[in-house]
């Protein structure tokens, strides 16, 4: 499975290169096969790749739509592709579609509602520019993994992993005691859902969107 991470510089700071190639790099030996960086005024977007479909092998994540300046980064593996170029009246350009450009095109057309019509497993965000809102989402049965921090007026990073998360120097990241009691108890999710072993980094639950806007953010239920 790929890697992916971004932040979102809520208090208007300029997303820094070096910040954004940390949050990556112990993603790396996730995808070992490429890593794609972009960042522009106040958000930075990562993919470190492990190609496991030939479409995955030429598509260049993460991935600018021209006329819209949405961006994604991707952890996907899509099982209705055909069905999804269909609608969107793509298929006459599928050898050349990966999976995340798919869910771009898809968000471009039925926006926050097209993570219902995806079929597979995966993790992704987007950034849409002309609303200034970030978008993740993740596969109904939680296969892809999404974790995020969330400071709210000054800042939120994301990534498929919490080692990528902690190294960022925003805060002191403390253990998590509860969710370590949970795990060595049993697997039975005892305090919820959305903790990770450390506090203030969350799990994107199965089966929800994210959205960060103007207004705060939102966690919600699509299936």
């Amino acid at each position: 499975m790929s890697g992916i991470c971004g932040f979102f510089n809520l208090d208007g700071a300029p997303a820094d290169q070096n910040a954004l190639r940390a949050l990556a790099s112990p993603l790396e030996r996730r995808g070992p096969d490429r890593t794609g960086l972009w960042k522009s005024n106040s958000v930075g977007l990562g993919h470190t790749l492990l190609a496991t479909t030939p479409e995955a092998r030429v598509e260049r994540l993460p991935l600018v739509h021209g006329a819209t300046g949405c961006v994604i980064t991707a952890d996907v593996r899509l099982d209705n592709r055909e069905e999804l170029l269909a609608d969107l009246q793509l298929s006459s350009h599928a050898s050349g579609i990966g999976d995340g450009e798919l869910i771009l095109n898809a968000y471009l057309v039925w926006g926050e509602s097209c993570v219902a019509r995806l079929l597979g497993d995966f993790a992704f965000a987007i950034w849409d520019p002309r609303h200034k809102q970030l978008f993740c989402a993740r596969d109904h049965m939680g296969l892809r993994q999404l974790i995020y921090h969330y400071s709210p007026g000054r800042f939120f990073a994301f990534a498929t992993e919490p080692r990528a998360i902690l190294t960022l120097d925003r805060r002191p990241w403390r253990v998590n005691e509860a969710r370590i009691a949970d795990f060595l108890v049993a697997p039975l999710e005892g305090v919820d859902h959305k903790s990770t072993f450390f506090e203030d980094v969350y799990r994107l639950p199965p089966a929800h969107r994210l959205i960060l806007d103007a207004e705060g953010l939102r966690v919600e239920r699509y299936w």
